[in-house]
């Protein structure tokens, strides 16, 4: 009988267990590498509840409810707070302001097919090209493209950084924002381009990140990112390879410091070519940049797949 009891209440146990750790992700970056995996584990647990909860009802056992169905209203709360980027993104059709394309890649630096991938690039024709780990064989994807683009500017301002924006048209102003050794993981690979566009400002972060915990300690990174990025007006697009997935509590907090929504929803980008699977490229978008339409490239010779993004300009009052 002890036995039955103890086995009955361990699953409620373990699930409010999970749950007060899942919301601890707010403020310790161990656990909220935990909940990277919350498409899977979340709907096991939603299951279960589920299940109990039909039992108890069939049973006429109403005081067999409560548990489960506090639980439920927890798990459900947490659902909303994680995932919320995924359906908040979207915005209303503009048909007027500037349009735009931007590329974001994650090349991979042992890029076999560097040759294929800047012909892909180069095909697609967009406006901005973003570049992540764009160094050893990758390199030679930004010179193929100098014809084309030839204004570059990586994260260090020295060449010496493999994260880096291509550009038709020359910036207005450049942001570096790394600290130290980049292509080690020592310090924040990241910088913020201004370029001018249709008569507006238009401001563009590409960010390579750390690998959360147990790899590295990615929430430095995040700290660095919200004070030297800030909040800008909404003519504003961050992008590039976060090593996260957007609906950690570490990516939600980082969109609001930096007021932008994410454009590229759950689109799966790692790994490449047999996924994917994460979400770990993403495009975040301030609120002036309309209609953002995000597709997924083909495999390039990388473990990540391009994206790419067709966007409007609009002045901040439309």
């Amino acid at each position: 009988m002890r036995r039955a009891k103890i086995f009955r209440f361990a699953g409620p146990m373990l699930l409010t267990l999970l749950l007060g750790l899942a919301f601890l992700g707010a403020d310790l970056e161990m656990l909220d590498s935990f909940n990277i995996a919350a498409p899977v584990w979340l709907p096991i647990c939603a299951l279960y509840l589920g299940g109990k909860i039909w039992a108890a009802a069939r049973a006429r056992r109403w005081a067999n409810l409560i548990a489960p169905a506090a639980l439920s209203l927890g798990y459900a709360a947490l659902a909303l707070l994680l995932f919320r980027p995924l359906w908040d993104g979207a915005s209303a059709p503009a048909r007027r302001g500037e349009p735009f394309r931007v590329i974001s890649f994650n090349l991979y630096k042992d890029n076999p097919e560097a040759h294929a991938a800047a012909r892909w690039i180069a095909g697609q024709a967009p406006d901005f090209v973003i570049l992540v780990e764009a160094s050893k064989r990758a390199a030679k994807v930004a010179d193929l493209l100098e014809a084309d683009y030839p204004h570059r500017y990586d994260c260090q301002g020295n060449g010496d950084c493999s994260t880096m924006i291509l550009s038709r048209t020359p910036a207005l102003s450049v942001e570096h924002h790394a600290r130290g050794d980049t292509e080690n993981r020592r310090a924040l690979s990241a910088m913020t381009v201004r370029f001018r566009r249709g008569g507006r400002a238009l401001d563009i972060t590409a960010v390579h990140l750390k690998r959360p915990w147990p790899f590295a300690r990615q929430s430095f990174d995040f700290a660095q990112l919200s004070a030297l990025v800030g909040r800008r007006d909404g003519h504003h697009i961050v992008a590039g390879d976060f090593n996260n997935v957007p609906w950690t509590f570490a990516m939600n907090r980082m969109a609001y410091d930096l007021d932008v929504r994410l454009a590229s929803g759950g689109m799966r980008s790692w790994p490449s070519p047999n996924g994917p699977v994460l979400p770990l490229d993403n495009i975040y978008v301030g609120s002036c940049v309309a209609s953002p339409e995000v597709e997924r490239g083909p495999s390039l010779g990388s473990d990540h797949y391009p994206l790419v993004m067709d966007a409007r300009l609009v002045d901040c009052d439309d």
